[in-house]
């Protein structure tokens, strides 16, 4: 990909829903939750230094802290401990009912419920990117993408390079991948691709709510719509965000 470039199945219940209504951001010591429209934050609870790692499933937050996964109430920030054994960890993303996540060598899938875990079949050293989209594990290894059936190992090589890929996140049918300066659309099925224009240079925090993608760049919240591209500016407070996510 050099420097060119609904409706939810059932099953999918830690996708994203189109209503999605919150973006949530690890920022220093502090778990916040913020209004996709506005902007607007609250403070839910600290403890949180370190996290890097952070998705949605089901009705939940899950974080990956040091060597522990833990549940997080997306209302209060109250958090529960699943498991551990985690140090390591570099990905980690939901879709299809669980977690999944990347640590040396091996992609997880991660049983919501209590923590427990398998390895999925396949061999993944060099992953680098975990995202659900189009109903299956979006895998960037090595600089190439995969779609990848979680249960079965099965999986398809999509054209085009990802060098240079800094963030991807998934929503429904839709995929979404910041390569150096630009942020593209990619169909999940076919690899096919659309430019949305540059300026995302450094973004390392993406994530997809109510048909909007949204990202932290250079310390300020950003909505883009991807229909057109057009993007707004949603505050300027959140330098030093580790981790992000929608629910």
């Amino acid at each position: 990909m050099r420097m060119h470039l609904a409706l939810l199945a059932v099953l999918a219940v830690c996708s994203l829903p189109v209503s999605a209504a919150w973006l949530y951001a690890v920022q220093g010591d502090v778990l916040y939750k913020a209004d996709p429209v506005t902007g607007n934050w609250q403070s839910l609870s600290d403890t949180w230094s370190g996290t890097e790692l952070m998705t949605s499933c089901g009705s939940n937050l899950f974080a990956i802290q040091g060597d522990y996964l833990y549940k997080i109430s997306p209302a209060t920030g109250e958090w529960t401990r699943l498991s551990d054994t985690w140090d390591g960890t570099s990905a980690l993303t939901a879709g299809g009912g669980s977690l999944y996540a990347y640590q040396n060598g091996s992609i997880f899938r991660i049983h919501p419920a209590d923590g427990s875990w398998e390895a999925i079949p396949g061999e993944y050293d060099g992953t680098q990117f975990l995202a659900w989209a189009g109903n299956a594990l979006m895998v960037i290894q090595n600089d190439v993408l995969y779609r990848t059936d979680p249960v079965t190992g099965n999986y398809s090589r999509l054209p085009s390079s990802y060098s240079g890929t800094t963030a991807m996140a998934g929503g429904g049918d839709d995929l979404y991948v910041i390569q150096g300066d630009v942020l593209y659309w990619v169909d999940p099925y076919s690899g096919d691709y659309a430019s949305l224009g540059g300026g995302y240079d450094g973004t390392t925090e993406l994530a997809v709510a109510g048909g909007y993608v949204y990202c932290i760049w250079q310390g300020s919240l950003w909505k883009t719509d991807p229909d057109d591209g057009s993007y707004e500016s949603l505050g300027s407070s959140w330098d030093g965000t580790t981790a992000f996510c929608a629910l």
